[in-house]
């Protein structure tokens, strides 16, 4: 069941985003797109709950876990019930950060049961794939603070050229690199302690001190000195799109260069 449960939490991860960047807009984009995030969350959710269930000789057997996860169930089983509009609503992305880290939490508890359904290999799988998405996420912000800067030089200089004409305005690209760089800020915490909670089950110990971790911690520690700037200043600034370039040259030097090496 380990695959179905890493499948369940990256569906759900990516429509957890999807509702935060929908609620941030003044009108909300592709509904289409986000409500069938949430249903293949809730299709692959279902699944595990079902399986746990099934697994289950009698009422007596349930375990914390399986009341978490079945509180998870029952979240993104409103937020499909709300349909398309609901999706996007604060509602939504209240039920559904509560619900995600319910199902988190889930796979921790079960782990100490008989039959658990995240076995150590899948929870390594889920810590890489969050992480992958965190740097893809990091990925983006970057190109957008680029693009920020190129597009702010033009102004300066007053070239109106293919560049002016094509790139997006300077708000939305601020607004898309704010979100990116919280979406990956948020999904490079979630890797984070998954990473530590691998090690705790392995390797009987919490990779505190691991080189990986501590240029990871530091990387994070970036992002949101960036976040708490903007949120602070309002306003995108030049300097805010340099430091997001200097974020993520750190975010690559620690993919290249520390990698995955254990103490």
């Amino acid at each position: 069941m380990g695959t179905w449960y890493v499948l369940s939490m990256v569906a759900y991860a990516l429509a957890l985003v999807w509702s935060g960047w929908a609620f941030a807009q003044a009108r909300p984009s592709s509904p289409r797109v986000g409500y069938g995030l949430f249903m293949a969350a809730f299709a692959l959710v279902t699944v595990v709950f079902l399986s746990r269930l099934a697994s289950l000789r009698g009422a007596a057997d349930y375990s914390r876990g399986d009341l978490a996860l079945f509180i998870a169930w029952l979240m993104i089983t409103i937020t499909v019930a709300m349909g398309r509009g609901g999706a996007s609503s604060p509602v939504a992305l209240l039920l559904n950060a509560v619900g995600f880290g319910l199902a988190l939490l889930a796979g921790g508890l079960q782990a100490q049961s008989s039959a658990p359904f995240l076995p150590a290999a899948s929870l390594l799988a889920l810590h890489v794939a969050l992480a992958v998405l965190g740097d893809t996420a990091f990925a983006f912000s970057f190109s957008f603070a680029l693009m920020h800067l190129v597009l702010e030089a033009r102004l300066r200089r007053r070239l109106f050229d293919r560049w002016y004409l094509h790139l997006p305005s300077l708000a939305t690209l601020d607004s898309l690199a704010l979100f990116a760089s919280a979406t990956g800020a948020g999904l490079l915490f979630l890797a984070m302690v998954t990473g530590l909670w691998w090690g705790d089950r392995v390797l009987h110990q919490w990779l505190l001190t691991w080189p990986k971790f501590m240029v990871t911690a530091f990387c994070l520690m970036l992002y949101v000195s960036y976040l708490v700037w903007r949120v602070h200043r309002r306003v995108a600034t030049r300097g805010m799109m340099v430091f997001q370039i200097l974020c993520f040259v750190a975010v690559l030097s620690n993919l290249l260069f520390v990698g995955g090496r254990l103490p």
